[in-house]
């Protein structure tokens, strides 16, 4: 569904529109075009305002959502346009690209202190570089159940990327990760022993 357009031949609106958008409803079965986005544009149309935007995306699947969102506890809620879920361990955005037609996914960044879900807006996010764009919300969400069930795994047994029970796809996240927590080590440790020695200050340049 969301790999489709639909446009009218007569007039000259030259505007595209997804499959349920009321506005597409209105035309004529025998004016009714239908491509990709990409043809669509190639051939001079451009994207409705009012089906290309998050709040109508959003409302589309806004059912499927709830029930999963209970399932997997889940909470979710939007603010100015964004969408934030809240999860067992973590807390992502997701804003909705107009330009590209999909989502772009944020996780919150590391914190010792607890989400606070009343304005997550609030909160400090990065975008989730290894899966940065979703065509649906649901498939966003589908990816954040699971790489929580990851990140669970991985504490559980200590650390160890070896996890069978957890999809291999996030464990070269994770030794990034660890490799990065490595680095700050060291990191601290020279700064630590630079304080206390200039001669130590110049040997660590050598």
């Amino acid at each position: 569904m969301y790999k489709r357009r639909i446009a009218s031949i007569s007039g000259q609106s030259n505007i595209y529109h997804y499959p349920g958008c009321h506005f597409a409803k209105r035309i004529l079965p025998k004016y009714e075009l239908e491509k990709t986005k990409h043809d669509m544009e190639k051939d001079g149309f451009r994207p409705c305002k009012y089906c290309n935007s998050m709040n109508y995306r959003f409302g589309q699947e806004r059912l499927n959502l709830q029930q999963y969102a209970q399932y997997r506890k889940m909470e979710f809620k939007m603010v100015d346009d964004q969408l934030f879920i809240k999860t067992e361990i973590g807390c992502w955005k997701l804003i909705y690209s107009k330009h590209r037609q999909s989502f772009i996914l944020y996780h919150r960044n590391a914190s010792g202190r607890p989400v606070n879900f009343e304005h997550p807006e609030q909160e400090c996010y990065h975008k989730q570089v290894d899966q940065l764009y979703s065509d649906t919300i649901m498939s966003a969400f589908l990816y954040i159940y699971k790489h929580d069930q990851f990140r669970m795994a991985e504490k559980a047994a200590g650390g160890n990327l070896d996890i069978r029970q957890v999809s291999k796809k996030y464990q070269p996240s994770a030794a990034r990760r660890q490799r990065r927590q490595k680095n700050r080590r060291l990191d601290n440790l020279f700064r630590v022993i630079e304080s206390g020695s200039e001669e130590y200050r110049r040997l660590s340049y050598c």
